[in-house]
């Protein structure tokens, strides 16, 4: 039988591998290595909403209130929003807003700030022609509000956030990347697949604890993160 270790301990872990090779543009990120896992884990299938999209097919997108979830859980609260401009045209509302976070630098004893700045939309409710207000807007108010959450998303997403619905193809293309280390290695290939196969964290605990001194690369941390991520993410939605 294996003798499993805990979530925190292996968690601390994966943590620390992650870390040592984890560099934005030849720069260590401010962002922790748990900080990030989130934020390029899968968007849970359940968040996912679609909706016609204007010039034909289907338009994916995840509410205001999931984003706002999802950088309380990874930011602790220590986030903020700004309407920095806005426009109300003949059918639309236009609004420009600014996202910043907040990571405590324990070297430094001060805050480290990343900043997003992206425009959002929404189209003007209008009453319909039955109504005695015909053509004239329903509530200017709510669809600035609507406006600003569009905002507030496409800003989220420039960090990642959400990033396999709003940008897709580019998810695709970091897992892919992260994959594509299995090849030439026989036995990282051989553990790429026990980790797809595995279901549970104690499996998937098992498989790091047999291999982790095999000297898989960064490759292999990495596959156990984005495997950890998806089974905790499914028991989520089942609990």
């Amino acid at each position: 039988m294996t003798n499993l270790i805990s979530k925190e301990t292996l968690e601390n872990e994966l943590y620390t591998k992650v870390e040592n090779t984890l560099v934005v543009n030849d720069t260590k990120t401010p962002l922790k290595p748990k900080q990030i896992t989130h934020i390029l884990s899968r968007t849970p299938k359940e968040h996912i909403q679609t909706r016609p999209g204007k010039g034909g097919g289907t338009f994916k997108f995840v509410s205001g209130v999931y984003i706002k979830k999802k950088l309380n859980y990874i930011f602790g609260f220590n986030w903020n929003f700004e309407i920095k401009k806005f426009d109300i045209l003949q059918d639309q509302v236009l609004v420009f807003g600014r996202l910043t976070v907040k990571i405590w630098n324990e070297e430094k004893k001060d805050w480290d700030e990343i900043v997003k700045e992206q425009f959002g939309r929404a189209d003007i409710k209008k009453y319909k022609d039955t109504h005695k207000k015909a053509g004239e807007p329903i509530d200017i108010g709510n669809d600035l509000k609507a406006g600003a959450t569009d905002a507030l998303k496409k800003c989220a997403s420039e960090l990642g956030i959400a990033g396999d619905v709003y940008g897709e193809n580019e998810f695709r293309d970091i897992v892919a990347e992260i994959k594509s280390e299995v090849k030439g290695n026989e036995m990282l290939a051989e553990v790429e697949k026990l980790i797809e196969q595995a279901e549970t964290e104690e499996q998937l605990n098992a498989i790091y604890m047999k291999f982790k001194n095999e000297k898989l690369g960064k490759g292999f941390y990495e596959l156990i993160q984005i495997k950890r991520q998806e089974i905790i993410d499914e028991n989520e939605k089942e609990s």
